[in-house]
């Protein structure tokens, strides 16, 4: 939908929060109504209100753009008193969200949130916040992992939208991967690994997360979409290297063609991806989405501490860290294969970068 007026009614003593900017509130008699409007498209599922006895929290931060985006926190009067550090917690998330993935959609509206009885749903420019201030420590600091995984869907799921139920990885998956990095801020690169490898015992691997096309909901929406789609983030961005896959996320987030009225499958983000990379990713992108295939990759022992390493399942070359009694190196595995030298068994992707099977012979 292109934009969006919302005409709402209620008892005059509850308040309505919408999606975009409050037009204003007209009362009459016992009622009061709420003229929500935005001016941005907006997907049909957002298009949502919440009406309750809120009061209005209100900050405002500067965006990477150098925007000043207003932030109101719609939450219930019994709660007043977590607002002002769940805003500044909000603010925080701003931040670390448009480091990497550019400013904030509705700059030009604003950032909002609303307390509600359900856990969550990302509700555009309002997203709903039902985790009951129950927060958890990263790098030393509070923080809500569900409000952090709601408001990640701005960007991934109403800026950057899957045209098909069958490619709503690209909503769930990319921003699963986007949770873990605050862990790499804050934490650094080892609780960041440490993080994925923990994840990715969740990953189910009943069916590939995209099944084809026309796909309804209840086929394609099952947990592995978040974590499987996430864990495969992981990988892409261990395969290209940070220096190459950051600007790419972000190019593609920030690109005309696949925002706000332009709708996406996982086609557009592989070719995307695989331009950047300067070769194809499509092998790596059938294998962790369309199959439920793992890598699988040989090691064969020969004479004279000699070991034969080669891929198995995957027509294309990667690179992957394999650590010997010497040390742990970056090198790149091919179907051929390649020989090394060791005194021990050589270890495969220590840091679990890769969703795999390793078969020792």
């Amino acid at each position: 939908m292109k934009a969006l007026i919302m005409l709402i009614t209620v008892p005059k003593n509850l308040v309505v929060a919408g999606p975009g900017l409050l037009k204003g509130v007209s009362k009459k008699g016992n009622t009061a109504t709420y003229h929500w409007q935005t001016k941005y498209s907006i997907n049909n599922y957002n298009i949502v209100f919440n009406a309750g006895n809120y009061t209005v929290a209100k900050g405002s931060y500067k965006s990477v753009a150098g925007n000043t985006v207003p932030v109101q926190f719609y939450v219930l009067k019994y709660h007043a008193d977590k607002a002002p550090h769940f805003i500044d917690m909000v603010i925080k998330a701003a931040h670390a969200k448009e480091k990497y993935f550019g400013e904030y959609p509705w700059a030009k509206e604003k950032l909002g949130m609303v307390e509600t009885p359900h856990l969550g749903m990302e509700h555009q420019s309002m997203v709903a916040y039902g985790n009951k201030f129950r927060y958890t420590k990263v790098g030393g600091e509070d923080f809500d992992w569900l409000m952090f995984h709601e408001f990640g869907h701005e960007w991934w799921g109403n800026k950057v939208t899957a045209r098909d139920w069958a490619d709503y990885w690209i909503h769930e998956g990319i921003d699963t991967y986007s949770d873990a990095l605050p862990y790499l801020d804050l934490e650094g690169r080892q609780a960041y690994i440490n993080h994925f490898k923990q994840t990715a015992f969740g990953i189910q691997n009943k069916q590939p997360l995209v099944l084809g096309k026309d796909i309804d909901e209840e086929s394609a929406y099952n947990n592995d979409i978040y974590t499987k789609g996430g864990f495969f983030m992981h990988t892409l961005q261990y395969v290209m290297g940070d220096t190459l896959f950051f600007p790419t996320i972000k190019g593609f987030v920030t690109d005309a063609n696949y925002t706000y009225d332009h709708q996406n499958v996982t086609d557009d983000v592989e070719q995307y991806f695989s331009k950047a990379y300067g070769k194809s990713l499509k092998p790596l992108f059938d294998m962790y989405l369309r199959t439920t295939n793992k890598l699988e990759v040989s090691v064969k022992a020969r004479p004279r501490d000699k070991y034969l390493i080669m891929l198995l399942n995957i027509d294309m070359d990667l690179p992957v860290d394999v650590t010997t009694d010497t040390g742990t190196k970056r090198m790149t595995l091919t179907k051929k294969g390649i020989t090394i030298e060791s005194k021990t068994i050589p270890v495969i992707d220590a840091d679990g970068w890769y969703f795999k099977k390793v078969i020792l012979e």
